[in-house]
């Protein structure tokens, strides 16, 4: 899908803004890819990603989806605006196991004071990608100053 972007400055603010999520940081998240309504991270998987049963945590495949599929709704708005998560609703739908996690957020549809967004979280093992969770939300669309 094909996305225009209300500020032409949005990768560099979406870089600054980046220094400031010190939850990603903490967790060793890092986005590889930023394009006009879609982002890309990953991290390589480490115990304390991992519930009892040895899969992923809910909570950091939650996060990843929050973080790629908000970066990728503020890749659309205009420039002294941010986004908040409004809703979020994940589904999980296999075990995460693998040596590393990506997520990609992607604009759905952009409107002036919410922005809908989709998301996929993906595991790899020896170069085999499987998806473990999607994701939808709704980013509100706040002024900020940049």
């Amino acid at each position: 899908m094909k996305h225009q972007s209300l500020n032409p400055n949005f990768k560099e603010l979406i870089k600054q803004k980046l220094k400031g999520q010190h939850f990603m940081h903490l967790v060793g998240f890092d986005i590889t890819h930023i394009n006009c309504g879609i982002i890309e991270g990953e991290m390589l998987l480490e115990q304390k990603h991992l519930q009892q049963f040895g899969f992923v945590h809910g909570g950091a495949t939650s996060t990843i989806l929050d973080i790629t599929m908000g970066f990728a709704a503020y890749s659309v708005i205009p420039a002294g605006k941010g986004v908040v998560t409004a809703n979020i609703s994940i589904d999980f739908l296999n075990p995460g196991e693998g040596d590393k996690i990506i997520a990609i957020g992607e604009v759905e549809k952009a409107g002036n004071k919410m922005v809908f967004t989709q998301g996929k979280v993906f595991t790899e093992k020896d170069g085999k990608r499987k998806i473990i969770a999607s994701a939808r939300s709704v980013m509100a669309v706040v002024d900020a100053s940049d």
